[in-house]
């Protein structure tokens, strides 16, 4: 196990860039629902930050609600993407290259940090500490985190996959009683969470308030 941060996902040419952005439209709403479903947990946010935002299909659901959105990824390609959408919809935003895991931001400068799709590709604890430390560091009010349960059906069928292949599991499950400690460290307590059946659906939205 590794507490190295790996750069492989990061979407630094268009062409991946651009495949990102037009993945299943039915999947890309089902996650705008959560992302709304698990806003509706939150009150009085103005600022948010999305981190990472790669080819910014959050940015532009927030900025559309009228939130002042900062999104920031090292994707060069996915950046510009995202700045071309927001341009084509008359949204705006704030984007930035910077790395999550040292944000050039002031402690509690944005009211709410939106961290989607990002935590289950760090299988070391270490790294997992540090990005939740990080994003909580700089939210004032709110942190909204994505997980991938251990408990899916996916998330035992991958388990059980490397036991009888050795074929490695690229996303890493983490329990909501371990990211509720993780959190608790950091001064935070659960609010609630969004996401269908953790049975059948591997992806849950946790929502975070400072104490």
């Amino acid at each position: 196990m590794s507490d190295q941060i790996s750069y492989a996902r990061v979407k630094s040419d268009m062409e991946s860039a651009d495949s990102y952005s037009k993945r299943n439209q039915n999947k890309h709403g089902q996650e705008m629902q959560m992302i709304a479903d698990a806003m509706a947990l939150t009150k009085g946010i103005r600022t948010v930050l999305d981190a990472p935002c790669g080819v910014g299909r959050a940015t532009i659901w927030m900025a559309q609600q009228g939130f002042q959105v900062t999104g920031i990824d090292l994707g060069a390609a996915a950046l510009a993407l995202a700045a071309r959408l927001l341009a084509e919809q008359g949204l705006q935003a704030t984007l930035a290259s910077h790395d999550i895991f040292a944000l050039p931001y002031a402690d509690k400068a944005f009211d709410a940090t939106l961290c989607f799709r990002l935590l289950h590709h760090f299988e070391s604890p270490e790294l997992r500490t540090r990005l939740i430390r990080e994003v909580c560091r700089v939210s004032g009010k709110y942190v909204l985190m994505s997980r991938i349960s251990p408990l899916s059906v996916t998330s035992l069928r991958r388990r059980v996959r490397l036991l009888l292949t050795g074929k490695p599991i690229k996303q890493y499950p983490v329990s909501a009683a371990q990211m509720h400690a993780e959190f608790a460290a950091a001064g935070f307590v659960p609010v609630g969470s969004a996401g269908r059946f953790a049975l059948f659906h591997s992806l849950q939205l946790q929502v975070y308030s400072r104490k």
